[in-house]
């Protein structure tokens, strides 16, 4: 089973930014707890406690429960965990990423452009798997609980039913997605942590966090094609 984890950056009812950020990584279901421990090692390194929840916005304003933390050690916390994801690409971690300007998108709603070319660029992969590999697996979607929850469930079953926008059907997905609490879920902090890095990247012209990790989309391996990451 390939699991992709998924949240947000950036909101398309916040008139105080331009971008919106939908974005995470597969990883293979046997290597969940792997990728888990070595994150919450490198929490604790930092820290000296792991008893935290990563999220990218709070981490880089100093906000709530990392008010008393110090810039650097916070900075170098974000750059671990990304560092940590580079290295890991693509044995653990492959990225999936849809950037939306908001001013620039016209179609349907922009939550509903996120959600369908992210769901359907992991169910391309999951196929190129199949066809190229022999991997017969299937693919859920895991994404931070939120108000979008119920309008994520729809598009599912209508995508997986009569197919997304370009008539394609998501005949490899096991599920329609399942919703966690970033607080109880190590990686989808991690997602959160790869969305901000993209919201920093296309709203504020700022490379400090993307650079760590551009080169690890996923990408055909025998055109070259990256197939991972979609701007708009």
């Amino acid at each position: 089973m390939n699991l992709l984890y998924v949240d947000d950056s950036g909101l398309e009812i916040d008139k105080g930014c331009d971008h919106c950020v939908l974005a995470g990584f597969a990883i293979r279901e046997n290597e969940t707890y792997f990728a888990q421990k070595t994150i919450d090692d490198i929490v604790e390194k930092h820290l000296g406690t792991s008893n935290v929840e990563l999220h990218g916005t709070h981490m880089r304003g100093g906000r709530k429960e990392w008010r008393k933390v110090p810039r650097p050690v916070r900075e170098n916390l974000i750059k671990s965990v990304l560092n940590n994801v580079a290295v890991n690409y693509p044995r653990h971690y492959i990225l999936f990423g849809v950037v939306l300007n908001k001013k620039a998108y016209h179609g349907d709603s922009v939550s509903k452009e996120l959600f369908t070319q992210i769901t359907s660029r992991f169910d391309m992969f999951l196929k190129r798997k199949h066809h190229r590999n022999n991997e017969h697996e299937k693919g859920i979607a895991i994404f931070d609980k939120s108000t979008s929850e119920q309008q994520y469930q729809a598009w599912s079953q209508t995508f997986q039913s009569t197919g997304n926008r370009w008539g394609n059907t998501l005949v490899n997905f096991a599920e329609v997605p399942l919703f966690l609490d970033s607080k109880m879920s190590r990686l989808i902090q991690v997602a959160d942590i790869l969305a901000y890095s993209l919201f920093r990247k296309y709203e504020y012209n700022d490379d400090e966090y993307f650079s760590i990790i551009r080169n690890c989309f996923d990408r055909d391996t025998m055109t070259g094609d990256v197939h991972g990451l979609y701007v708009q």
